[in-house]
C-alpha cells in the first residue's frame, strides 16, 4: 500500500502523519515507510523538535525538477519494498502532486471543518491519478468557553477526544486539536494536546496494518 496523504493546506496533515507513523514504528517496525512528497522542509524532527528552533532552521523548497526526479523514484522502489509507504503531499492539488499520486494506490483525505467542500475535490483529484480512497477525515478545534476562534494553542480544550469508525471499506474520523502546540510550551501540555487524537490514530494504525496484511496474503 502506497497511501499519499492529501487535502487542503493547514488541516493538520504534519501532525496526524507524524503520530500515525510512530505508532505504525511501534508495531511494525520494518514494514512502514514515511516519504516526505512537498518541499516545505519540514519532517519527523520538526515534529519532535523545540519550535522555537524549528522556526530558526526550517528551509522551505521548491517542486523543482531535481525534487520531482528524486521523489518520483523514491516512491516507486519504497513500494516495492514495504508493505506501507506513506506519502506527504503538499496542500495543492497541482500538476506535481498528480504525478506523485500516480505513483500512490490510496489516499487518506484529511481536511479541516471548515474546508469541507475542498475535502470532495480532493478526492476526485486523486481518483483521476488511481488512487482508492483508504480514509476520509475531518480535523477540528475545540475551544474553551469564550476562545472560539482563537489561533492560540492555550485556548484549546484539551479534554477534547478525536473519534474513529472502521467498521467499513472506508476509515472515518472526526480528529481533534491536530496541534503541536507552541513555543514554551511544557512537556506535560504536548503530551495533553496529543491525548485529544492519540487513542484515534491508534485504532487507525491498528486497523492499517490489519488492511495491509490483508493485501498481502
Amino acid at each position: 500500500m502506497v497511501i499519499a496523504v492529501g487535502g487542503p493546506p493547514h488541516s493538520g496533515k504534519s501532525v496526524f502523519l507524524a503520530e500515525l507513523y510512530r505508532l505504525l514504528l511501534a508495531r511494525r517496525p520494518a514494514g512502514v515507510f514515511l516519504q516526505r512528497a512537498c518541499p516545505d522542509g519540514e519532517g519527523m524532527w520538526s515534529a519532535e523538535a523545540d519550535p522555537t528552533i524549528v522556526a530558526e532552521i526550517r528551509r522551505k523548497g521548491n517542486f523543482d525538477a531535481g525534487f520531482m526526479l528524486f521523489t518520483l523514484k523514491a516512491i516507486e522502489a519504497l513500494g516495492t519494498r514495504f508493505p506501507i509507504v506513506l506519502v506527504d503531499l503538499g496542500g495543492r492539488r497541482s500538476a506535481q502532486n498528480a504525478e506523485i499520486l500516480a505513483r500512490c494506490s490510496h489516499l487518506i483525505n484529511l481536511v479541516r471543518s471548515d474546508k469541507a467542500g475542498e475535502g470532495a475535490e480532493w478526492i476526485k483529484f486523486a481518483s483521476n491519478d488511481g488512487c482508492e480512497l483508504l480514509a476520509d477525515f475531518t480535523s477540528t478545534r475545540t475551544y474553551l468557553p469564550g476562545h472560539e476562534g482563537s489561533d492560540d494553542p492555550d485556548h484549546l480544550d484539551l479534554s477534547a477526544r478525536s473519534t474513529v469508525e472502521t467498521g467499513s471499506l472506508v476509515a472515518l474520523a472526526t480528529l481533534q486539536n491536530l496541534d503541536r502546540g507552541k513555543k514554551g510550551w511544557t512537556d506535560e501540555q504536548k503530551a495533553l494536546i496529543r491525548e485529544c487524537y492519540r487513542e484515534a490514530v491508534s485504532q487507525f494504525a491498528d486497523w492499517l496494518i490489519a488492511q495491509a496484511d490483508s493485501l498481502s496474503a
